[in-house]
């Protein structure tokens, strides 16, 4: 952790739930606990508010960030941030998308830079090489934080980022909430209706094309017949919902998937796996799911998209298969039904990876610790 106690502004434009609220609310809240003081700037209707309030954080909810051509709401955030930096004096800028970086990045800029602009990136969009995303994110900005090796290898070799001002930081998951519970895995499986001699693969993630569920529907269907007792458990919701209903017909598995809906007790009907699988073939870097399967001490399968691959080593807590793939996936989660003393050792390795490196606390330490650098390139930065 750093030597002082900073104040920082972390702000971020998503309304809803998703792994970018996930990763600002949570790191908010464990840098609160170690002594910061923290204020969640959102939208005034964002889950982001009620987040923060459980934080223990302050939040400023008069943003709008809003994307498009709105020179209003471009005018009124600029109004804000400067007010905020006026008032408040924050030691850190903690953006977490396009809208409030650039809100926040052009306020700063304005104002002489007088804060040092910290920005996260949580996906693997590409930035295009334009000379506004330039003059964005080597003048304005001190330094980027990206959640996964990949991503910030192939950012740092455009010219829009400076590699020397970015670093890697996976984002963390709470290991005490999930952890093992054999009683909560009995009530989830009693209420899923699964019986103890069925095995359950199970998938936590918005139902859209970029996690690959198809992948794993049509896995599934290649091993029924070997295995009567495998079911799939579906947790989350989103747009593909009836393409995958369908899908399941078709395929004739309709009978073992059971789609659970959004959850709210994500914790809790986990317990339920037996495997864990994440197929993605786009978007994915640091995915919070997987993290939380592994800290539960669940064995998984994912794909080699984005970040997963750093999460974990293939052939020890699980296995990893080329993404957009059904064969390579089949036989992987075909290995662990078959081996049940290879799913425990697996998922016994993946919550020691966890606590290793990709707790809470480790992921807000190492925050901390891009904080004290940013700041020292913003100082340097200041005295010239």
């Amino acid at each position: 952790m750093t030597g002082r106690p900073l104040h920082i502004l972390m702000t971020d434009p998503h309304l809803r739930g998703g792994g970018q609220v996930r990763y600002v609310s949570s790191l908010a809240a464990e840098l609160t606990r170690f002594g910061h003081r923290v204020t969640i700037g959102c939208k005034p209707d964002s889950v982001l508010v009620e987040h923060a309030k459980a934080a223990g954080c302050g939040v400023d909810n008069r943003f709008t960030f809003r994307g498009g051509l709105r020179p209003l709401c471009w005018l009124a955030d600029i109004r804000e941030t400067r007010r905020f930096i006026q008032q408040e004096k924050p030691d850190i800028l903690h953006v977490n998308g396009s809208q409030d970086h650039w809100a926040a990045a052009a306020t700063n800029r304005l104002l002489g830079r007088p804060v040092c602009l910290v920005r996260t990136r949580h996906n693997t969009y590409p930035v295009h090489d334009m000379w506004p995303n330039r003059v964005l994110n080597r003048r304005w900005t001190d330094f980027q934080i990206v959640v996964c090796d990949t991503v910030r290898q192939t950012l740092g070799e455009q010219r829009a980022f400076d590699p020397a001002r970015m670093c890697s930081i996976h984002n963390g998951v709470d290991s005490e909430e999930f952890k093992p519970d054999a009683s909560q895995r009995a009530e989830a499986r009693a209420e899923f209706g699964y019986r103890d001699d069925e095995l359950v693969c199970g998938i936590a993630a918005r139902l859209v094309p970029a996690k690959g569920h198809e992948f794993l529907f049509r896995a599934a269907a290649w091993l029924k017949g070997e295995f009567p007792n495998l079911r799939l458990l579906v947790l989350g919701q989103g747009d593909l919902e009836q393409e995958l209903v369908r899908l399941a017909e078709e395929l004739g598995i309709a009978g073992i998937v059971r789609f659970a809906g959004f959850r709210g007790d994500m914790a809790r009907s986990t317990q339920a796996f037996d495997i864990g699988v994440q197929p993605s073939i786009d978007c994915d870097t640091s995915s919070f799911s997987l993290k939380e399967q592994m800290a539960e001490e669940k064995p998984v399968v994912c794909s080699d998209y984005g970040g997963l691959t750093e999460i974990l080593t293939d052939g020890v807590e699980g296995f990893i298969v080329p993404a957009g793939t059904v064969e390579p996936l089949a036989e992987a989660i075909r290995t662990l039904l078959a081996n049940p003393e290879l799913r425990r050792k697996m998922g016994a390795a993946g919550r020691q990876r966890i606590l290793k490196d990709f707790t809470l606390e480790v992921f807000a330490r190492r925050t901390a610790e891009a904080y004290c650098h940013a700041l020292e390139i913003h100082g340097t930065h200041t005295a010239s």
